[in-house]
């Protein structure tokens, strides 16, 4: 084969594998993070009782993968890096009594990233993680995120 053949194999080779990274995000929806239940168990650590996530296989198979998701950014404390992405907007979020901890996401979007207004649609992408022991700010943690605004 000429020498140029073997050029353009190479090439195509290395497109293939930087586009497949690119594109190798998993799009999720709020309705399959509702696959979770909660279990009041006692800790010894704390001396107390605590409900304890358990994830569905599901969700499970999602712990440590890239996903994408649209929703509400709530600016909880902007100035400090505190923010949500949520299912419904602020006033209707799990902690006024419209869902539960599984429709938010604590946010910990990667520096240089855009300002946002309260309740502005966005689209993350981000590695997700399931917190399973300190379910006080929630269930869900996405981390080394980007915000898109819709």
């Amino acid at each position: 084969f000429p020498k140029h053949w073997q050029m353009n194999k190479i090439l195509y080779i290395l497109v293939f594998f930087m586009t497949n990274s690119m594109f190798s995000q998993i799009e999720i929806d709020w309705f399959k993070l509702r696959d979770v239940y909660y279990k009041s168990e006692y800790r010894e650590d704390v001396d107390g009782y605590f409900q304890t996530p358990y994830f569905g296989e599901e969700v499970e198979k999602l712990d440590g993968k890239i996903v994408k998701i649209t929703g509400y950014m709530l600016t909880l404390a902007p100035d400090e890096g505190v923010f949500v992405l949520s299912q419904n907007p602020y006033a209707d979020c799990f902690f006024c009594g419209y869902g539960g901890p599984e429709s938010a996401i604590e946010l910990t979007l990667r520096p240089g990233h855009d300002s946002f207004f309260m309740d502005e649609l966005v689209t993350v992408i981000g590695k997700l993680k399931l917190k399973r022991e300190d379910v006080s700010s929630g269930v869900y943690l996405m981390y080394d995120a980007d915000a898109v605004k819709e």
